[in-house]
């Protein structure tokens, strides 16, 4: 008699249908979840960058490389309302907030032909929200993730003595998590408070100055909201600059004197925007910690219009 555990069993063939539909997956890069710059990022525009970055093994097998060596992705909105299910103006949405976070770029082809679709690089190199240490399987609380953003330079002291309270003594978690956020909540109250005062004094400024208003808006709208103390340097600089250029075409600057003939009464401003974009530009590949933001704006924006004005090279520059 021949038991059944004996008996052979058929192997199945694993069919082509199977290798295409089964355990396939989106990879997201880390980087937006824990990178500070791509912290105010939607998750569905992460999930569309996912699904567009996927799309790139079939860039490769069509051969659709530019004269440049770069790749493009053909993918219609439909496609993507479809994979997403949403609607046509939510995926307009999510491709706009893709390219202000320089992650995606549109080029048109011409009547009845596709748009091309540029997927951009994440950027590594922008401070990360998480500690710099691993926790290995441990995760962050809420409240360490908002210190990371609220307070960066005294969340490394801090969480660094909580985690070691917490191996030292298990027994005391509780009353060194609730101490740890009535602090918290304290820090928040005050941070509220500076930021309030910010927004008036960058009102002030510019009810003071209101050349300042287009620039500001034109310059730094996010850090106007994410970050008003930094905004306020910031803010502060652009009138000192303005104030600075103004008087020197009263000296007659002949460098400044040329281009109000040229431009007009929009020089000053102009000037004041270009050097700016200029200074962002430069800490954008720059600059790590949000926290030195104004500060290093301010410098650099300081000594860029102390040159501007010192030689002809500037003139292309406005």
């Amino acid at each position: 008699m021949i038991n059944d555990q004996d008996t052979p069993r058929k192997m199945e063939r694993v069919s082509r249908n199977q290798v295409e539909t089964n355990e396939r997956f989106y990879n997201i890069p880390k980087a937006l979840f824990e990178n500070e710059f791509y912290a105010d990022m939607k998750l569905e525009t992460k999930m569309a960058y996912a699904i567009l970055h996927d799309r790139f093994l079939l860039s490769i097998k069509n051969n659709w490389i530019d004269k440049n060596g770069d790749v493009y992705l053909i993918y219609k909105n439909s496609d993507l309302q479809t994979i997403l299910s949403v609607g046509e103006k939510k995926v307009i949405s999510l491709k706009k907030e893709l390219a202000d976070f320089g992650l995606l770029e549109e080029e048109r082809q011409g009547l009845n032909k596709p748009n091309r679709l540029y997927v951009g690089n994440i950027n590594v190199d922008f401070e990360v929200i998480h500690r710099a240490s691993p926790l290995g399987d441990k995760e962050l609380s809420k409240r360490q993730v908002r210190n990371c953003q609220n307070d960066r330079s005294r969340t490394s002291k801090t969480t660094a003595q909580e985690q070691s309270k917490r191996q030292s003594s298990e027994t005391n978690l509780s009353e060194t998590e609730t101490n740890s956020f009535d602090e918290d909540e304290v820090n928040n109250n005050n941070n509220s408070k500076n930021s309030q005062q910010s927004f008036i004094a960058i009102g002030k400024i510019i009810q003071t100055n209101p050349e300042l208003r287009s620039v500001v808006q034109s310059l730094i709208p996010d850090l106007l909201l994410n970050e008003p103390q930094q905004a306020e340097i910031v803010v502060r600089a652009l009138d000192r600059g303005y104030h600075f250029l103004t008087t020197e075409l009263e000296k007659g600057n002949s460098v400044l004197t040329l281009q109000k003939q040229l431009q007009g009464e929009v020089a000053i401003k102009q000037l004041l925007l270009n050097t700016g974009i200029n200074q962002v530009d430069y800490m954008r590949d720059h600059l790590i910690d949000i926290s030195q933001y104004g500060k290093y704006f301010a410098s650099g924006f300081d000594n860029r219009l102390k040159i501007a004005v010192t030689t002809t090279q500037s003139v292309s520059g406005f």
